[in-house]
């Protein structure tokens, strides 16, 4: 893929403030004056700050956020020692994308992923996802992308992609726009997939789409099994994700689970109870394709809840398999540094922003 030439970045820029001013003028057509008195800034620093996006190769057919190269060397120091090989930084998000800046995200994560897959020597790649409203922006941008670079989707078109759920349970009625802010593919793993496979479809690409559901009684009548009907039938759902614990690449969002409606949401209709593991104050820290861990990054397990387990993940992480994590916003902090008091981590790819990689910036020592 071309690298973009852009002039040395300086400390001096706020790269946050200066990809939402782009954002803004460019994609919603706001005047000047509308994002200075948006953002509290004077008119003629929204004019410089437009002209330096533009300078510095920003502003383009999309809003393309710079990686923060000083803050990704400081992670990767002190990630490597966890098995992590390769970082990037997005700014942080600001206005109305405050909390987590989707779209920074999911382009990078996005460009990050089209390089995995053409980098790959096989004719044949296969992926493994878990979901959420950051890996549907993945998504999105992932497609986007190849829409906008016709050479590398003729690349992309030399290869078959097989696509697997990192987690089984979907619910088999899936909503978009109806009771819920929240549609089916950023809730469940498997309508990621298929939403996925559908517009690789329309590109011409060859794709394949794994996406297996245990009949739905066997969640409904779970709790009643004698605990050897329970083993045989989860041993026997499991092996519907033997292929998918084989993917070449693992997309990954991680998730704050209990303070996520989203995610109560899947554990009610999965009949899982979360008091008695986490009974103590304080709780969960955050789950990874429903599997929920401990402020000590250890996962809790759960039979019914049959997925690519964070162990599985972990030790998958030591390989060569490349399993990509994504995440950001000051409320993911915690998660993230529960995961990092385990000596593995489920992920050796992290893709993340400025919210959370500038901790390590202010104090290293107390960071994690």
């Amino acid at each position: 893929m071309a690298i973009r030439n852009r002039r040395v970045q300086t400390n001096r820029t706020d790269y946050g403030e200066l990809v939402e001013v782009a954002r803004l003028y460019f994609q919603t057509g706001a005047t000047q004056n509308d994002i200075a008195d948006s953002l509290k800034i004077p008119q003629a620093r929204v004019s410089r700050l437009l002209k330096q996006a533009e300078d510095e190769n920003i502003v383009q057919h999309v809003i393309f956020p710079p990686p923060l190269r000083r803050l990704e060397s400081l992670l990767m120091r002190e990630l490597r020692d966890k098995g992590v090989r390769d970082t990037r930084v997005v700014p942080r998000g600001i206005g109305a994308s405050a909390a987590k800046n989707e779209d920074n995200l999911g382009i990078v994560t996005a460009e990050y992923l089209v390089d995995a897959i053409l980098d790959h020597p096989g004719d044949t790649v296969s992926l493994c996802m878990s979901c959420g409203n950051t890996l549907l922006a993945v998504v999105m941008q992932f497609i986007d992308f190849l829409r906008r670079n016709p050479d590398v989707l003729e690349a992309l078109k030399q290869k078959t992609l097989m696509l697997y759920p990192l987690s089984l349970y979907w619910e088999p009625t899936l909503q978009f726009n109806i009771d819920s802010e929240y549609p089916s593919t950023s809730i469940y793993p498997s309508a990621l997939v298929v939403y996925l496979a559908m517009q690789l479809m329309t590109l011409g690409c060859k794709v394949i789409a794994h996406a297996p559901q245990p009949p739905l009684d066997f969640y409904r009548e779970f709790d009643d099994m004698s605990q050897d009907e329970q083993s045989r039938q989860v041993t026997k759902y499991s092996s519907y994700l033997d292929q998918a614990k084989s993917a070449d690449i693992f997309l990954l969002g991680i998730g704050t689970g209990q303070h996520d409606a989203r995610y109560g949401t899947v554990l009610d209709e999965l009949g899982i109870d979360l008091t008695e593991q986490f009974a103590d104050d304080e709780g969960m820290a955050g789950e990874i394709g429903y599997q929920p861990f401990d402020p000590k990054g250890q996962f809790a397990h759960f039979p019914k809840l049959i997925a690519v387990t964070g162990e599985e993940l972990a030790a998958l992480s030591q390989n060569n398999t490349k399993i990509i994590a994504t995440l950001g916003g000051e409320q993911k902090i915690p998660a993230l540094r529960a995961l990092l008091q385990r000596d593995q981590l489920p992920f050796n790819v992290l893709v993340t922003d400025e919210a959370i990689a500038s901790i390590v910036d202010r104090d290293p020592a107390q960071a994690w």
